[in-house]
This record gives C-alpha cells, sequence and structure tokens, in this order.
C-alpha cells in the first residue's frame, strides 16, 4: 500500500534546467559528533553553523562510513567502500595504499562540466605516489594536509611519524610552519575564493577541515570560546578543547559564507557542510582515538561504530537560488555520503551518470518542495558496511566478516568478534560533559556468543520506532533478518580487494628538507600495491543465509515481505 502512494510522488521531482552553474563549497568536517553543533546542541557556540541550519535545510538522515578514509572514498566515487577498496579501514599513514587510480573522482567530473577545483584541508586518500596526490585526481590548486590528523602546530602526524605533512600542490610546505593548522585553513579558504573573482569558471571547492579530529590542541582563544566548562575534572578540560576545536571548524565556515560574498560569488552558491563520522565519544585502543571528548547524544556509541553514532552525521545544505520558504526546514528522507558525487554533478547540470556507482543524486529531494511521503523515493536502502577483512589484518583471503545494512526503517548489523563494526568499540550512549542533567539511555546488548563461543555482533533495530537504537529485535524477527541477510549477499558480487597496508619504515618514506623530515614520493607502485581487482571468489557466500536468485528489493520489490512493510 505504502508503494502506491510513493511511487506518483517519486516521479514529480524538479528537472535540471538551463541556469548558471552554481558554485559548489562542500565542507566536511573530521570527527565531528551529532551532539558537537549548537542546532542540536544549543549550550555550545557554534553561529556560523546554526546559521546554515536556519537558513538552509538540515537533512536527518544523512549517513557516513564509520570512520575517515572509507568516508572520503564514498564520497569521492559515489560507491560504496567496498565497491572502490577502501571498506577495510582507513589508510595509514607512509603505507603503500591509495584510492585506485582506477576510479574516475568526483572533482574529475567537475572538471569536465567546467569547473575550477580547489581543495583545503585533509586529503587521506594516499600519499604514497605522485599519481596519488590531489593535483593528479582533478584538483586545479591543493593546500592542506595528506594523512588522517597532524600536530595542529607542528604538522607531523605523530612523534613516530614524525613527517611534516602540509603540501601546497604537489610538494611539501614549511612556510608558517608553528601556525595552528585550522587559521592557516581559514585563511587559505578566504585566498583561493577571492581569487577565483570575476572567472568565467563556476568554483567547486572542498574545505575538509582538520578539526576537531585529535590531538586536542588549540589556540588560548579557542580554548577560551566555552569556558563556561571550567571543572578540573579530565573530561571536562578534554571536552573544552575539543569545542575549541569545534570553534576553529565554525569559524571556516564564517570565513567560506564571507569570502563569497566578497568575492562576488555567493548568489549563485551552494553549501554544503557534514561530517566524515561521528565524533569519538568513548576512547578505544587506536592512535587518536585514546583522547574521547565528541558527542553523539541521545545516538548510540561513536566514531567506529555502525551504531547511529558512528554513522549518522550532521548534515546541512544551504542554497542561495532556493525560495526563502524552505529556510529552516529539516529533510528526512534516506541519504548516504556516496550519494553527493551524482547529487552535485545534478547540481553542475549532469543528470546522466556512471552505471557502476552506488550513489543516487538527491537533487530532486533538495530542491523542490518535499513530504515526508518522498521518505524512500531516491534511496530505501545502503550499505554501512560489508568486508571480509580483520580490522588490522593484511589477509589476502577471507579474514572476519561484518555487514551493516538500512532497508527502510529496518537497520541490521551482523558482526564477527574481530570485525571492524565491533572491534574494541564502546557501544554506550554518552552524555556530554556540559550537560550531567541529561538522562540516562540505556538499552539492549546487541553482542552474542555464536555456536563456536565467539563474540559477535547481532542488532536488528526498528529507527521509526527506535531511534536510538534501545531495543534489540534481532530474535523476535528472522524473518525480517533473513530477508535483509539476502539483500546483502546480493550486493556481494561488486565487492573489490580491499588495498589497506601498514605503515612502511619512516625512513622508506621520507627524506629531509629544510632541517625538517618530510614526506618522500614514490614509494610505492600502483600497479603493484593497489589494484583494483574483484574479492576472491571465495569469500563471495560467506552469511548463513544463501542469496536467493531473483530477489531485486530496490528495483522490482519482487521480494514481498520486505516490500511490504
Amino acid at each position: 500500500m505504502r508503494l502506491t502512494l510513493l511511487l506518483p510522488l517519486c516521479g514529480m521531482l524538479t528537472m535540471v534546467s538551463a541556469a548558471k552553474q552554481p558554485n559548489i563549497i562542500f565542507i566536511m568536517a573530521d570527527d565531528l559528533g551529532w551532539n558537537d553543533v549548537g542546532f542540536h546542541n544549543p549550550k555550545l557556540k557554534t553561529p556560523n553553523m546554526n546559521w546554515l541550519a536556519k537558513e538552509g535545510i538540515e537533512l536527518t538522515n544523512h549517513y557516513a562510513q564509520p570512520v575517515c578514509s572509507p568516508s572520503r572514498s564514498a564520497l569521492m566515487t559515489g560507491k560504496y567502500p567496498s565497491n572502490n577498496g577502501l571498506s577495510q579501514f582507513v589508510i595509514f599513514p607512509l603505507s603503500k595504499s591509495c584510492l585506485p587510480l582506477e576510479h574516475k573522482i568526483l572533482p574529475q567530473y567537475l572538471k569536465e562540466l567546467g569547473y575550477a577545483t580547489k581543495y583545503v584541508g585533509k586529503w587521506h586518500l594516499g600519499e604514497c605516489h605522485e599519481s596519488c596526490l590531489p593535483t593528479n585526481r582533478g584538483i586545479d590548486e591543493f593546500r592542506g594536509i595528506l594523512f588522517g590528523q597532524a600536530d595542529y602546530f607542528q604538522w607531523v602526524y605523530t612523534e613516530k611519524h614524525g613527517v611534516v605533512e602540509r603540501y601546497v600542490n604537489d610538494s611539501v610546505s614549511l612556510e608558517n610552519i608553528g601556525t595552528h593548522l585550522t587559521l592557516l585553513e581559514k585563511s587559505d579558504v578566504k585566498e583561493m575564493i577571492v581569487a577565483h573573482k570575476g572567472k568565467d569558471s563556476p568554483l567547486f571547492m572542498m574545505v575538509s577541515t582538520t578539526a576537531p579530529h585529535t590531538p586536542l590542541q588549540t589556540t588560548e582563544e579557542m580554548y577560551n570560546t566555552h569556558d563556561f566548562l571550567n571543572g578540573s575534572e579530565p573530561e571536562s578540560i578534554k571536552r573544552r578543547k575539543y569545542l575549541g576545536l569545534v570553534s576553529a571548524v565554525d569559524d571556516i565556515i564564517g570565513e567560506t559564507i564571507q569570502s563569497l560574498k566578497d568575492a562576488d560569488l555567493y548568489n549563485n552558491s551552494v553549501i554544503i557542510f557534514t561530517s566524515d563520522n561521528g565524533g569519538t565519544s568513548l576512547p578505544y585502543r587506536f592512535p587518536g582515538l585514546l583522547e574521547a571528548a565528541g558527542n553523539n547524544y541521545p545516538l548510540r556509541s561513536g566514531k567506529g561504530s555502525m551504531l547511529e553514532g558512528g554513522v549518522k552525521v550532521p548534515t546541512l545544505y544551504f542554497d542561495t537560488r532556493l525560495p526563502q520558504k524552505y529556510a529552516g526546514t529539516k529533510r528526512d528522507f534516506l541519504m548516504h555520503i556516496s550519494d553527493w558525487l551524482p547529487t552535485m554533478m545534478h547540481l553542475a547540470g549532469n543528470d546522466s551518470f556512471d552505471v557502476s556507482i552506488d550513489g543516487v543524486s538527491q537533487y530532486g529531494n533538495l530542491r523542490g518542495s518535499y513530504s515526508e511521503l518522498k521518505k524512500y523515493c531516491a534511496r530505501r536502502e545502503l550499505l554501512l558496511s560489508l568486508t571480509n577483512y580483520s580490522a588490522l589484518s593484511t589477509e589476502t583471503l577471507c579474514g572476519a566478516s561484518d555487514a551493516a545494512f538500512r532497508f527502510e526503517d529496518w537497520k541490521l548489523l551482523y558482526g564477527t568478534e574481530s570485525g571492524v563494526v565491533s572491534h574494541s568499540v564502546p557501544t554506550e550512549w554518552v552524555k556530554p560533559a556540559e550537560s550531567p542533567e541529561l538522562p540516562d539511555i540505556t538499552g539492549d546488548s546487541c553482542f552474542r556468543l555464536d555456536e563456536k563461543g565467539n563474540q559477535v555482533l547481532r542488532c536488528l533495530f526498528n529507527l521509526k520506532e527506535d531511534p536510538y537504537e534501545q531495543t534489540n529485535l534481532y530474535d523476535s524477527h528472522p524473518q525480517i533478518v533473513e530477508q535483509m541477510v539476502e539483500m546483502i549477499n546480493m550486493m556481494k558480487a561488486k565487492r573489490v580487494q580491499n588495498i589497506f597496508k601498514r605503515s612502511v619504515d619512516i625512513n622508506v618514506a621520507s627524506r629531509m628538507y629544510g632541517g625538517h623530515l618530510v614526506h618522500r614520493s614514490n614509494y610505492c607502485d600502483p600497479v603493484i600495491d593497489f589494484p583494483l581487482q574483484p574479492v576472491h571468489p571465495s569469500c563471495i557466500s560467506e552469511f548463513s543465509h544463501d542469496a536467493t536468485e531473483g530477489i531485486d528489493c530496490c528495483n522490482s520489490c519482487s521480494n514481498s515481505f520486505i516490500c511490504s512493510m
């Protein structure tokens, strides 16, 4: 019955017009949690984020991946990480890993549509070969860091990997070393946007802030933005530092808006703001994740988890060309980070997409009027995880197997003892240090022992009735579990081999320059080290439920049980 109501409305989408191509600014914060923004948490001081929420549209059902590189790979390729090579884990610093070069990525598509392409901030898609660098992957101008995190003042990953990682275009830069990275990003944004004033081509700019990712290092001004957190307990101090980094992200947003106005670009611009994953709300054993100060309340868990706190992220869409009646509204259509590639291409005037991508254009949901009846028009399902590797293993064949999948309001987590879904990631709900008065949230465990005595993850939630994932329905709805596992099995055919590798010896991947240890190019071979190739055939049918031939829930709805729900 619901499908009968949905289908006619799903066809009523706004068509691409011949209007002038908009400037597109995509701002991605690093590890920003659901409750780390003022438009969700009124105690926080994020005036520019709040302004975007007030003047734009909040996307309340937007999902990313649980960690950095997979999210960025999905954004850039329009493909699920299991289909682009980065499903297992992040790209380690100084490792022979890179988003496979066979992929055509977002800036390359937009350049073909006439866009000037610029990038500020964190890359984290590989740096071992010059062909992996942003300026060789469709970016006209790049200023930022190459790895997953950096000391904000010294610009090195860690003391162990003490390699200066700030680049300007295709060369390491030591200019202004000692300046907080977010201040450089703010000035870089201003310079790049203002330099585009009067240009004939539209502008695409990716602003991928290093903050608020650890380490928790701030300037004094940043630290004092949330001075009401004046307790001496470690949680309060860490939260105050973290929110200082959030304020730095907010300042970058403000600079972006002002610079667009100064460059006479504002009136034909789209600004998208999101996070690459949830905040790290509880520490767990991995470098950079021990200083947990992010917050996702009332969502469950955080970065690294497939629970909502790890993958459902604050997201705003602001388009200066939209009627004012849409300002301050919320839209709950289901969206995955891979959808932004076709959506931005659609905004740029091209509604013809590569059939191999997994993303779908959300153009109609963003541009036209919206009602809840359109919630599942463009996308009914999304794959949050599908990997056959232990979290830190370099196995070439099948290891642990994890999956997380959402179909409409249902969400299934199916994780193994050593897999990335459940590997060492806390699953509690965490209140922020600034709000101890908030009610505690508790719920069912997702963990159980399998027939071999191994701890595994088995959870089924109805997110419409249970948005905070408190009630595990896995045992009470076996038919739904079975049907969702069938859908997951169908998706295995497109998987490719994961390119995860550990870091190499620092002497192999670095050199001395200007008195500093800096990154060395071309210490890997793209053909040997990260080719795009199918996953080994022996990994295809791992789950206990075999795929049923002929099921195509997403298109023909032949899976009558799920489609009738």
